[in-house]
């Protein structure tokens, strides 16, 4: 895939680093995965980073947390100069199709946008600047590319055209994953984190030797339990108690996995 030089939007050029930090964390436009999804994951995996990890992010981000950076890619969906970014948030494959051999989008994927954004954060010409967006784009798309919906079929748009109601209120099946059942357990994120940071060391070890590919895998094999809706009273599927219960155990997880593979590869760039 063709990627084109990173750049600030227009509407910001000229205003410094710190400014482009304080315009991140005031924005309160609707995000995928959730604001909370997103910062979930980049606390989670801020625990695990190394010393010396640490560090090298503080030179990126000043005193600013990955959480903070983490739900920018989304902030900026709605500006013209980053219409190119979208498409690295998802990678379309259908039920009965193998990624081996797979044709990719000329506009690119998640995929190819994870290996992109690691090639600028381990290579050390790269600028400040550029560091500051890729590791916001990484922090983000790492997130993404374990919500199992994010791996979506083509003719449904990944779920985002597929109507419900979830506990009565009008929604699709795509925000369900990305917001709502997280939204569900009304917790702030770091309580979220908290209650759900509790990997073994096994664990931690299986999920940190794993790949790009086999976190996409992973998702494409746990995506047709989002479309399990079991009793359907209407044209609508009636999403509530039952489907939130067995569904959250299925995010709560892929949070978890996606933090500590987050500080994996950070600490793997870093460290």
């Amino acid at each position: 895939m063709k990627f084109y030089k990173l750049k600030l939007i227009n509407f910001l050029s000229g205003i410094t680093f710190c400014a482009i930090t304080l315009f991140c964390l005031i924005s309160q436009k609707v995000l995928a995965f959730g604001q909370n999804g997103h910062r979930i994951v980049a606390h989670i995996a801020d625990v695990h980073l190394t010393s010396k990890t640490k560090a090298a992010l503080k030179q990126i981000t000043g005193n600013n947390q990955l959480a903070q950076l983490s739900t920018w890619p989304d902030e900026i969906k709605s500006e013209p100069t980053w219409d190119y970014a979208k498409p690295w948030h998802y990678i379309s494959i259908d039920d009965d199709e193998p990624f081996e051999g797979l044709k990719r989008s000329p506009n690119g994927d998640i995929l190819s946008a994870l290996e992109h954004f690691e090639s600028i954060l381990t290579n050390p010409k790269t600028s400040q600047l550029d560091k500051w967006q890729a590791l916001a784009f990484y922090t983000h798309l790492v997130g993404d590319i374990h919500q199992p919906l994010h791996v979506g079929r083509r003719n449904d748009r990944g779920g985002n055209d597929i109507t419900v109601n979830w506990f009565e209120q009008s929604s699709n099946l795509h925000v369900v994953w990305d917001t709502d059942l997280i939204e569900n357990q009304q917790l702030s994120y770091t309580e979220y984190a908290s209650f759900l940071n509790n990997p073994t060391a096994k664990q931690i070890k299986d999920w940190q030797t794993s790949s790009y590919l086999d976190w996409a895998k992973e998702s494409k094999e746990l995506r047709n339990q989002a479309y399990d809706f079991h009793s359907i009273l209407s044209d609508i599927p009636q999403l509530s108690y039952k489907y939130a219960d067995q569904k959250t155990k299925i995010i709560n997880e892929r949070l978890l996995m996606s933090g500590v593979r987050l500080a994996g590869k950070l600490n793997s760039f870093f460290d």
